[in-house]
């Protein structure tokens, strides 16, 4: 009776370490998912790390660009009303040319 005793309990020690031994497994299967999970969180972060960091670069690049464009276009605007004052005067100056030799031919035609 001993013996079929020390049986049964030896059975069931067995299938409890059979059970703890599947735990365990699945346990183990659950953390290594969660390894993986975090791997791939950390490399998430990092790439939208870099991608933050890119439109920063991208950001700070357009606004020199900007900036050199306005430089640019203010030269420019700048060249354009200098060029118009010099065309004005020079517009002024035939205009009182033609006026002055006009004068000159009426008062010639006059005598």
């Amino acid at each position: 009776q001993d013996y079929e005793e020390l049986e049964k309990k030896l059975k069931e020690v067995f299938k409890e370490r059979s059970t703890i031994l599947r735990q365990l497994t699945k346990t183990s299967r659950e953390l290594d998912g969660i390894k993986v999970n975090l791997q791939s969180l950390k490399n998430d972060e990092q790439s939208a790390k870099s991608d933050v960091q890119k439109l920063l670069e991208l950001g700070q690049k357009q606004r020199e660009e900007m900036k050199s464009l306005q430089e640019a276009l203010q030269n420019q605007l700048k060249e354009t009303s200098e060029k118009a004052e010099k065309h004005q005067a020079t517009i002024n100056f035939l205009k009182t040319e033609v006026e002055r030799k006009s004068k000159m031919i009426r008062d010639l035609q006059n005598e």
